[in-house]
């Protein structure tokens, strides 16, 4: 008789500890699901320009979640790239995006009118580090999705925002990174806002750049 109380006791056991896994699993969901991420960066596309022939591994330490990649990313790219910049002897840059739940902002900026972002890209692309080819992809990408307003106000995602929620860890270590992320907000109107000094960085040594935007709804 014993017996069939300690068992008893048991399986009740048994069943409590189950109903409160589901339980817990089912919060978890819940929470999941009630967890918006509201902002997506739009094609960082990641050149690398190593000194010889290397491989390469790249991982990105994000504060969010990676929702596309080209190659397969699977918790890091191990590639093979040339010094012309060719990985794995087809791929021109590391394709990710990766969504976030908030953005730090810096005051400075541009405001562009829409008809003049090709020339506004050619000029100011070039001085802040890019070279031929990257500033066409970029303006590839970009012209096409920059449609439908007036103007434009253009800001440049600063360092420690990059570091903090989307950094970049490179091995071997590069000489020389640039990352130009943009967070673009459509103006029906101009506006009054103070322009940051262009600094044009030097390409020295195993060189890596990165560009990619958010643009507001």
């Amino acid at each position: 008789m014993k017996k069939k109380k300690d068992d008893r006791k048991k399986w009740i056991l048994i069943a409590l500890a189950i109903i409160l896994i589901v339980f817990v699993v089912l919060v978890i969901a819940e929470n999941e699901t009630q967890f918006v991420w509201e902002l997506q960066v739009e094609k960082p596309a990641v050149y690398l320009y190593p000194e010889t022939d290397s491989h390469i591994q790249v991982t990105i330490d994000t504060a969010g979640r990676i929702i596309e990649d080209i190659p397969e990313y699977n918790g890091g790219w191990n590639v093979f790239v040339t010094t012309e910049g060719l990985i794995e002897q087809k791929y021109d840059y590391l394709f990710y995006e990766v969504q976030l739940n908030s953005i730090d902002l810096p005051e400075q900026g541009w405001v562009v009118s829409q008809d003049e972002l090709n020339g506004w890209f050619d000029t100011n692309l070039i001085a802040m580090g890019m070279n031929q080819k990257e500033k066409d992809q970029f303006k590839e990408y970009w012209l096409e999705r920059l449609e439908g307003s007036a103007y434009y106000e253009i800001k440049l995602l600063d360092d420690t925002f990059l570091e903090e929620n989307m950094n970049l860890i490179i091995d071997p270590q590069p000489d020389t990174i640039i990352r130009l992320d943009f967070h673009f907000r459509r103006l029906d109107n101009t506006i009054e806002i103070e322009e940051p000094e262009i600094m044009t960085p030097e390409r020295n040594g195993f060189i890596v750049v990165e560009w990619g935007g958010i643009l507001e709804n």
